[in-house]
C-alpha cells in the first residue's frame, strides 16, 4: 500500500499524491465491502434455513422454548394488522400444552417444495415422562432471493389463530398466564358503541389463562376456563372479560368513609362543611363568652350554643353499583340513609337531635389507580 508522501500545509497536491490517494481509499473501500459481504454471508450461512427441514426445527424448537416474539415479529399476518399483537415469550413460555419435544422422520423433496414428516410430543409436567406423541407433516417452500446464500425455505401455514380479548373498556392491565399485559387503547379494535372494544393477539398453540392482577381494582366475577389454541388445528377464539369491584376496592372505599364519618363525628360544630348538619340550627354559632365580648373562660349572659357532640348510630352496609354512563364507574347504593345523634346545650339546656344524612361514594378506577369520593353529594 503506497503512503502519500508528507507535504507543508497549505501545498496542492500533485499527480502522483493525488493517484496514491485515491489508491488508498478504493483499497479501504474494496476492504470493507469484502468484509461486509464476507460478514452476511456467515450470517446467512448460520441463521438462515437453508435446508427444507431447517424451517420445521426452528418453528417446532421455538414453541417448545416459548420464543413467541422470534417465531411471530414478521409474521404476514402481524406485519399487516397494525391491531394485531404479540404475547412477550414470558406469557407464552407460561402455556400450558406447549409441546415438549420434536424429531423429523421423513424430507421429501420435490423441485421448490417440500413436505416434512415429524413427531412431536408432549411431556408430564409433573414427571417430565411423555404423556402424548403425533406425527404431522409440514409443508415448505423454497423463496430465492438475491445474494449469496440468501436463498432460504418457508413454511406454507404456522400454526397460529387469532385471540380476542375483550374488555368493557381500557383498562390498565390484564393477566395472561399469570403475567401482567398493558393493552394501549390504541390497538383495540373499538366497539361500536360504548367505550370497550377487542385486545387481539397472534397466539401460538398452547393454553391461555386469562384474568386481572391479584393487585387490581377489578376481579372477574367468575373465573374463566383457559382458552386452548390447538396445535396443528388452530381456530379464532375471544374472551369476554367482564369485570367487578375487587376486594381492594370494596376495603378502600369502605376505609374512606369511615375516615370521613369519622371526621364528622368528631366535629363541635352544628354544621360542619362537607358534613351532616342539625336540622334545628344551621346559621353561624356563637358562644356565650363571644356574645358577650368577653373572653373565653368569663360567665356571660346571653343565647349561645354549647358543648357540641356527634355521635353515629347506623350506617348502610356498602354496596358498589355499576354506572349505566361508564362502566369504570362505581358508585355506593343509597338505599337507606345514615344516622347520627347530636347533642348539644342550647342556653344552657340540653338539646338532641336525630340527624338522617346519605353516605354516597363515587369510585372511578382503570385498575391500577382509582379516584375515591365520599361526602353529601
Amino acid at each position: 500500500m503506497t503512503v502519500p508522501r508528507e507535504r507543508e500545509p497549505g501545498a496542492v497536491l500533485t499527480a502522483e499524491d493525488a493517484h496514491g490517494l485515491r489508491r488508498t481509499l478504493l483499497t479501504w473501500l474494496a476492504a470493507v465491502v469484502v468484509l461486509v459481504t464476507g460478514l452476511s454471508s456467515a450470517f446467512n450461512w448460520f441463521f438462515v434455513d437453508r435446508a427444507p427441514q431447517d424451517p420445521v426445527h426452528t418453528w417446532l424448537g421455538g414453541l417448545e422454548d416459548g420464543r413467541s416474539r422470534q417465531l411471530l415479529s414478521r409474521a404476514e399476518a402481524v406485519v399487516a394488522d397494525p391491531t394485531l399483537n404479540i404475547f412477550a415469550n414470558r406469557v407464552y413460555r407460561n402455556a400450558a400444552g406447549r409441546i415438549s419435544g420434536h424429531e423429523v422422520l421423513r424430507v421429501d423433496v420435490q423441485g421448490d417444495r417440500a413436505e416434512i414428516r415429524a413427531r412431536v410430543w408432549w411431556d408430564d409436567p409433573a414427571g417430565g415422562e411423555r404423556v402424548r406423541e403425533e406425527v404431522h407433516t409440514y409443508g415448505v417452500h423454497r423463496v430465492e432471493r438475491s445474494g449469496p446464500f440468501n436463498d432460504h425455505w418457508e413454511l406454507d401455514s404456522p400454526d397460529v389463530a387469532p385471540l380476542a380479548v375483550h374488555l368493557p373498556a381500557p383498562l390498565d392491565e390484564i393477566s395472561v398466564n399469570g403475567e401482567s399485559i398493558r393493552p394501549d387503547p390504541d390497538e383495540r379494535v373499538p366497539d361500536p358503541t360504548g367505550p370497550g372494544g377487542a385486545w387481539r393477539f397472534e397466539a401460538l398453540p398452547g393454553d391461555y389463562a386469562i384474568g386481572l392482577p391479584g393487585n387490581s381494582y377489578y376481579r372477574v366475577p367468575v373465573p374463566l376456563p383457559p382458552v386452548r389454541v390447538a396445535f396443528r388445528d388452530p381456530r379464532p377464539a375471544s374472551v369476554d372479560l367482564r369485570i367487578e369491584p375487587s376486594p381492594r376496592m370494596w376495603q378502600e372505599t369502605e376505609e374512606r368513609i369511615t375516615q370521613w364519618l369519622r371526621t364528622c363525628m368528631a366535629s363541635e360544630e352544628l354544621a360542619p362543611e362537607g358534613c351532616p348538619a342539625s336540622t334545628r340550627r344551621t346559621g353561624p354559632e356563637e358562644s356565650p363568652d363571644a356574645a358577650a365580648g368577653l373572653p373565653d373562660g368569663d360567665e356571660a349572659a346571653g343565647p349561645g350554643i354549647t358543648d357540641v357532640r356527634w355521635r353515629l348510630v347506623s350506617r348502610p352496609a356498602l354496596v358498589l353499583v355499576g354506572s349505566p354512563e361508564d362502566p369504570l364507574r362505581w358508585v355506593a347504593d343509597p338505599y337507606r340513609p345514615a344516622e347520627a345523634r347530636l347533642s348539644y346545650l342550647e342556653d344552657g339546656e340540653p338539646v338532641t337531635e336525630r340527624v338522617e344524612f346519605p353516605v354516597l361514594a363515587t369510585v372511578r378506577s382503570t385498575g391500577q389507580s382509582a379516584e375515591i369520593s365520599v361526602g353529601l353529594e
